[in-house]
């Protein structure tokens, strides 16, 4: 049970993030003002200074927050299970749709923060990576090849997520993993 000044943290932050992202739909994170964000999230300057020190730091927390809460996702699918594989990239798919705003931001706008490398670096994403290509004897090529699967990916769930006609989760981690298998 979250104590009521730690209600009030996330309550707080919670008005700064949706606020950042009106911003950000808007214009680019060095034209964001301080003054005009306090503003649209209702809440003075000293409020947001004293959680965060400039827009850049807000696009970080919300880097993490978005990344924490895809592995709380993926916490609950077991590695071993080989219907895992799908329904792990599903579920990543599927949370990015349930934050489709957020998730458009970051992967749009990263501004320095390597978003696709800490997608792809989080453990269940690269255990899973390096599962699948395990067999693979040049440690060149495996590599190369983890590394045109992950920025095809991620290229595709961008172009998917702008998509308002897409798929489902399902059957765009189905047609990922199916490109996946015949390239590599």
């Amino acid at each position: 049970m979250k104590t009521q000044y730690e209600q009030r943290v996330l309550e707080t932050k919670k008005k700064i993030f949706s606020a950042f992202v009106q911003m950000m739909q808007r214009m680019p994170i060095h034209q964001i003002s301080i003054s005009e964000l306090c503003h649209l999230a209702g809440i003075n300057r000293s409020t947001f200074y004293n959680h965060f020190g400039s827009p850049y730091d807000v696009l970080t927390a919300m880097t993490g927050d978005f990344l924490e809460g895809m592995e709380e996702t993926l916490q609950n699918v077991s590695p071993d299970d080989q219907e895992g594989v799908q329904r792990r990239v599903e579920l990543c798919f599927e949370y990015a749709v349930q934050h489709r705003e957020t998730a458009l931001l970051l992967m749009q706008n990263s501004a320095g923060t390597d978003f696709a490398t800490r997608l792809f670096s989080m453990p269940k994403i690269e255990n899973l990576l390096n599962e699948k290509f395990s067999d693979m004897q040049d440690e060149i090529e495996r590599k190369a090849c983890i590394s045109f699967v992950t920025h095809g990916s991620y290229q595709l769930l961008l172009e998917w997520l702008k998509d308002p006609d897409r798929i489902s989760p399902g059957q765009e981690a189905a047609l990922i993993l199916n490109l996946a298998r015949k390239i590599c």
